[in-house]
């Protein structure tokens, strides 16, 4: 069943915008894949990338996803094989593939992935913001608990006038309005350098966080976001779990993240790592050294991976382009639940696709 189309769809306006992928069989047959680029202007440089792949992608067959996936990888070989929008385009490609692959034999994509469970936890994320004010914050984490969630996120390390105890202060009033039952998990965003991550850590340890999210990098001292010593530095260190990991690619980015130890939790981007055949991949690097794997933002696309493999641990419910769905994934009692439906069991909206499309 060889493929004899591929179109990048320019992207959608919103936070963060999705650029699609259509592939089409010789018998009719479609799906979609996403990639997406968190700013206007970027936009056009990932539909080029996922374009120039166009001639790689038509004529394969559908079912011999290696050879697919590895051609493509080598089509990078001059510009960059190991990260950036070429990965993405990849990754967008890929997650197509998948989804027509599941739509050819009539299953979900998680089962066809190997269907390890029907229901993964879900956390609600990009709410609880750094800048929010305190009263703002345990009023969002309350309302976030009555519409069901069990697990949520906060972020830190907004303001460069942030102190130690006003950052523990926060996580403080978060569980207080959130109670003991409900997981939370905090995200420094790179803001910190080795020493504050492990104060910090130590502080807020009391509190039960589910994870301490990419502590160090950007701003935390000129540390790079990819330094999995200073990231073994601060999970040796502390007793509470160190995630990381959005930001790499493929299993030889993340191979260096778990040789060295340098995390507890493996959160992986559907996008970034390069589509499902090596988000599979990494999943089972990481299972051989008994960590779990969470997801990064892509949750329509990361609800199917998550549930496929014996250490998914939790999906990450970012909904910024849910307008673009006929029917959006919805979280119920916490979860996302797997149905029958073919594929990702998702379609588009092709009006709003329209409507939102960046010209």
């Amino acid at each position: 069943m060889p493929v004899r189309e591929v179109f990048g769809k320019p992207g959608v306006k919103g936070k963060a915008n999705p650029v699609i992928v259509t592939l089409k069989t010789d018998d009719d047959l479609e799906s979609f894949g996403i990639a997406y680029a968190l700013d206007d202007f970027q936009v056009a440089s990932l539909k080029a990338s996922i374009d120039d792949l166009k001639e790689v992608v038509v004529g394969q067959d559908l079912f011999r996803s290696e050879e697919t996936w590895k051609d493509l990888h080598i089509a990078l070989r001059h510009t960059g094989q190991w990260g950036g929008y070429g990965v993405n385009a990849i990754s967008a490609i890929d997650t197509a593939f998948w989804n027509l692959r599941a739509k050819a034999v009539g299953m979900s994509l998680s089962h066809l992935l190997g269907g390890f469970r029907d229901k993964v936890p879900a956390y609600a994320s990009d709410v609880l913001r750094e800048f929010s004010s305190l009263d703002d914050l345990q009023k969002e984490a309350a309302g976030l608990v009555a519409q069901g969630f069990r697990a949520m996120k906060m972020k830190l390390g907004g303001k460069k006038a942030d102190t130690l105890n006003s950052q523990v202060e926060r996580v403080k009033l978060v569980r207080e309005a959130v109670g003991e039952d409900v997981d939370l998990l905090v995200e420094a965003h790179w803001s910190m350098t080795v020493p504050q991550a492990i104060r910090l850590g130590h502080a807020i340890e009391c509190y039960q966080p589910f994870w301490l999210e990419d502590p160090v990098g950007l701003h935390g001292g000129g540390i790079s976001i990819e330094d999995e010593d200073a990231l073994a530095e601060i999970t040796q260190a502390l007793a509470l779990p160190v995630a990381a990991g959005e930001t790499y690619s493929t299993k030889y980015g993340f191979r260096r993240l778990i040789d060295k130890r340098a995390v507890n939790i493996v959160i992986v981007d559907l996008v970034r790592c390069g589509g499902i055949t090596e988000w599979m991949k990494v999943a089972a690097m990481a299972e051989a050294w008994n960590l779990p794997v969470a997801s990064h933002c892509f949750h329509d696309f990361s609800v199917h991976v998550i549930a496929a493999i014996p250490n998914g641990l939790i999906v990450e419910y970012m909904p910024w382009w849910d307008m673009v769905y006929q029917e959006p994934p919805k979280v119920i009692d916490g979860c996302f639940h797997i149905t029958d439906k073919p594929g990702i069991g998702l379609e588009l909206d092709w009006k709003a696709v329209k409507k939102y499309e960046i010209r």
